[in-house]
């Protein structure tokens, strides 16, 4: 990807964002995003809404081989269980079961939604860090950078440090397999988002945030979104 292309830093307390608890089952977006809203997920790895039955019924031959045969049982599980929950959160947006959502993975972590009743493109993400996974889904261009706190990286400088290799993370993901004019460059934003623990959470969009429906995190988040940041 070029080097001229930009990313400006957004805090996550500068966009309005919706909370709604996993522990109420509410999982749902029943449409899919509009222009300038994207939908988050903060998920832990054994999310009682991804069960074994779940997996089973919900993921494609290849994801369930993929989840069974990884060489880490714990990775392994994680996968299946983000796969499941994205095929679960797309299924409401789109009204149907979650296995008849398309989910397929391309070069670069690039995972493409497919079904009959999409209209437009819905732009996919998926990350993991330890026990957690973050899914975001926009109608535009998205990529997420995680990146872990090591030991003395608590002042300004080292905490700039982590958000700008997890913002260099979710460009990279963002603009894979894309193709744009060298002299026009998208003008890339990075969303800092409140992650638990020692964890500096980037998306980055290649349109303005309007809003942000949040699911998972707790409230309130401004304090830890500024630290993040910081």
């Amino acid at each position: 990807m070029p080097s001229t292309d930009r990313i400006s830093q957004l805090h996550a307390a500068e966009v309005p964002w919706r909370y709604y608890d996993l522990a109420k089952s509410r999982v749902q977006a029943h449409e899919p995003p509009a222009p300038g809203e994207v939908c988050l997920w903060l998920v832990p790895s054994e999310f009682r809404f991804a069960s074994a039955s779940n997996i089973g019924n919900w993921l494609s031959p290849a994801e369930r081989k993929r989840a069974r045969l990884h060489p880490n049982s714990a990775l392994g599980r994680r996968f299946g269980v983000a796969r499941a929950t994205l095929r679960l959160v797309l299924s409401h947006m789109l009204h149907c079961e979650p296995d008849q959502v398309g989910v397929e993975d391309e070069p670069g972590e690039r995972i493409v939604v497919t079904h009959p009743l999409v209209e437009g493109t819905i732009h996919v993400d998926v990350a993991y860090s330890g026990i957690w996974i973050v899914i975001a889904v926009a109608s535009t261009r998205i990529g997420l950078g995680l990146t872990v706190e090591t030991t003395g990286a608590h002042d300004t400088d080292a905490r700039q440090l982590m958000w700008g290799e997890a913002a260099r993370i979710g460009r990279l993901r963002a603009a894979h397999g894309t193709m744009h004019d060298d002299a026009s460059p998208p003008d890339w934003r990075g969303l800092t988002l409140p992650m638990p623990g020692g964890i500096c959470g980037v998306l980055v969009v290649d349109q303005p945030v309007a809003r942000v429906q949040a699911f998972g995190w707790e409230r309130p988040f401004e304090a830890e979104g500024s630290a993040a940041a910081s």
